[in-house]
């Protein structure tokens, strides 16, 4: 008897672990699609980081002066949502604040870019000399394809997060 349930035990992992090759295309699109899904959620996420970074930075005291950003050189003076330790405080995983930060990094190569980051200082910069006012919010939205390409430069799966 003991026998007939190690026989189905095993016969049940068998079939667990079986990945039938017949409508792998529609197994492959659905999985797409979740993984699609799942992305999405992400980077809604982290625009809604950093559009709150954005508003913060932009922020001013009743003096007119900024309160999160030195006026002077545009130091961000507060934890960024991609920072080494800034990313609890915004309530982002670890490895979601890794792809947004090579997300900044890589927008620094291309245009002129929001925030950039002085190696020499180990600081992020607002680039208030060429955004002086707060800007479009929906022009620096962080894409599904980014942060896939981000995620892919670190290493990690297509679907983590």
């Amino acid at each position: 008897m003991n026998n007939g349930i190690y026989e189905k035990i095993t016969r049940k992992s068998v079939i667990i672990e079986t990945q039938p090759q017949r409508h792998t295309h529609i197994a492959r699109a659905a999985a797409n699609l979740s993984r699609r899904n799942v992305d999405q959620a992400t980077t809604e996420l982290l625009n809604e980081a950093h559009a709150r970074l954005i508003v913060l930075c932009y922020e001013r005291d009743d003096a007119g002066q900024l309160c999160n950003v030195d006026p002077a050189t545009g130091k961000v003076l507060i934890p960024l949502p991609w920072g080494k330790s800034g990313h609890a405080k915004w309530g982002i995983a670890p490895s979601e604040a890794d792809a947004m930060r090579r997300i900044m990094f890589a927008r620094q190569q291309s245009g002129v870019p929001l925030f950039h980051f002085d190696r020499s200082r180990r600081a992020w910069y607002l680039a208030l000399a060429d955004y002086p006012a707060l800007p479009v919010l929906s022009e620096w939205e962080i894409g599904v394809g980014e942060l896939r390409a981000a995620r892919g430069s670190l290493g990690g799966a297509p679907g983590g997060g």
